[in-house]
């Protein structure tokens, strides 16, 4: 091979190598060759009597030109190619970034499957990192992933500079912050440095599909809390762990905050407090409270309420989104639960609105608004509304024009637990007054979305074009779900959740 073949051959290695910066590396490699030509030149003019000098310069000043265009290419690249910092930006959708000094973007990582859909079609590499973070946010925003019931985010740095760190750190957090806010999204931010030379930190970020960020926060979780396992919360989103840890006042001083997560997804703790109580046969006034916080238990939210009356001791987990009643566990004798019963029994005898001694139950009328407004109706003929006292539920049927309705209600929360229609007239039941609005991809993410389950183990839909409605089922964290969805509005009908 000629000399001439092997430059050649050199010269398209290098262009495939680094196509975006050759062009730059070139142009430097010129400047500084000419500048160093232009410093032999001179040396030259100043031994011109003396020509054996002024060949050995001029040699010199040509290694010297050559050395520093192969230092200053190897610099520059270096500088552009190099990882200078790991940048994690978690919701549900873990994604990190690869940034260089000059802050672009070297590597745009996907880290679950709900990450991949974010990505999808996004070319971030060789962009400002601060333009891929508002192509990522805004794609999280555009595809329901953050909103007013999921507002929070954690972002994550890895930079070997603590200077550097806590910069991009506050850059990161006012970029975002503006971002949401423009967005009517008003965010809750947490910012932390981090390390991915932590073995045990990698091992549970490839482990889990999340990022070393999200495996920091829930190693911090679990240390101050015995009962917590990382494989549970792996599974929850951002906005329910800082929830979590707010609940139940974890210490997470290593990271700077902005903001409070949305807890508009779930009841309060009062409601669960008072189903559990309502459960018991007991008031407020009756028992000692231990403990009410928001907690993740066999895949679903729940509130721990645990109280004491007499000597008994009551354990309840309360659903955090119906406010059903989903375990509950009693220790000793109840003193006064004999009383209660009586004084329950008596006001049941009167058939009052509110069922129980402590006005735990929503009245009749409201059950009724419920339902109406869950129905989009309006005005209503033949109402009828009972209440099932052992299940805590109202049942309220009614008529629409050429419709029956019949609802379930949550007797404590006011929840909808389970909702039918029916056209009164089979013969008409397929007119035009009810075609299919929404996809099977809205009632997908309809169920998905009212069941707090963002990644399930698998799911599927189906239409029925009779009913005019979409039955969707899947499978998360040992649960089925099986839902209801109004292919015209996109409400949810009718829903069911059994372990496997």
């Amino acid at each position: 091979m000629t000399n001439r073949e092997i430059e050649n051959r050199l010269a398209e290695e290098i262009r495939q190598a680094t196509p975006n910066v050759l062009a730059q590396v070139l142009q430097q490699c010129q400047t500084q060759k000419e500048e160093c030509t232009d410093m032999a030149n001179q040396m030259e003019v100043q031994v011109v009597n003396t020509s054996k000098r002024k060949k050995w310069i001029a040699g010199l000043a040509s290694a010297a030109a050559a050395v520093v265009v192969v230092a200053g290419a190897g610099i520059f690249g270096y500088n552009y190619m190099a990882v200078d910092s790991v940048i994690g930006i978690d919701v549900n959708p873990s994604i990190e970034l690869e940034i260089n000094r000059q802050d672009k973007v070297l590597k745009a990582e996907a880290l679950n499957q709900d990450a991949n859909e974010i990505l999808d079609g996004m070319e971030l590499k060789g962009v400002d990192f601060d333009v891929a973070v508002n192509a990522l946010i805004g794609s999280m925003l555009k595809n329901g992933y953050i909103d007013e019931l999921k507002n929070s985010i954690l972002i994550s740095v890895d930079n070997d500079d603590a200077e550097k760190s806590a910069e991009l750190e506050n850059r990161l957090m006012e970029e975002i912050s503006a971002i949401l806010s423009s967005s009517q999204v008003d965010p809750a931010l947490k910012a932390q440095t981090v390390s991915a030379e932590s073995d045990e930190l990698q091992k549970l970020s490839e482990q889990y599909q999340i990022s070393v960020g999200k495996a920091s926060l829930i190693q911090s979780i679990c240390a101050q809390d015995s009962t917590k396992q990382f494989a549970d919360l792996a599974k929850l989103s951002i906005n329910d762990l800082y929830l979590i840890a707010d609940s139940q006042k974890v210490n997470l001083d290593d990271t700077i905050t902005q903001g409070n997560p949305s807890d508009k997804a779930y009841i309060d703790v009062e409601k669960a407090k008072s189903a559990a109580f309502a459960h018991a046969g007991v008031s407020a006034s009756e028992v000692q409270l231990l403990k009410a916080e928001l907690d993740f238990d066999d895949g679903v939210m729940v509130y721990e309420i645990e109280f004491v009356r007499g000597n008994a001791e009551y354990e309840y987990d309360i659903d955090a989104v119906t406010a059903k009643v989903l375990k509950v566990e009693k220790d000793g004798a109840d003193n006064g639960q004999q009383a209660n019963s009586s004084n329950s029994s008596s006001e049941n005898s009167q058939g009052g609105n509110n069922s129980t001694g402590n006005n735990s139950f929503i009245s009749k009328e409201e059950a009724k608004n419920i339902a109406l407004k869950a129905a989009g109706v309006n005005q209503a003929k033949n109402v009828k509304v009972s209440l099932d006292r052992d299940d805590r539920e109202y049942n309220v049927e009614f008529m629409d024009g050429e419709f029956e309705y019949d609802y379930e209600i949550h007797a404590v929360s006011g929840k909808v637990l389970a909702a039918d229609k029916e056209r009164l007239d089979d013969d008409d039941r397929n007119s035009s007054s009810t075609g299919v609005i929404i996809s099977e991809e809205e009632a997908k993410s309809i169920a998905l979305k009212q069941a707090g389950i963002s990644d399930p183990d698998w799911i599927e839909a189906s239409f029925d074009g009779e009913d005019n409605k979409y039955d969707v089922e899947f499978a998360a964290s040992g649960y089925e779900y099986d839902y209801e969805i109004n292919a015209q509005n996109g409400k949810i009908m009718e829903y069911d959740r059994e372990r496997l």
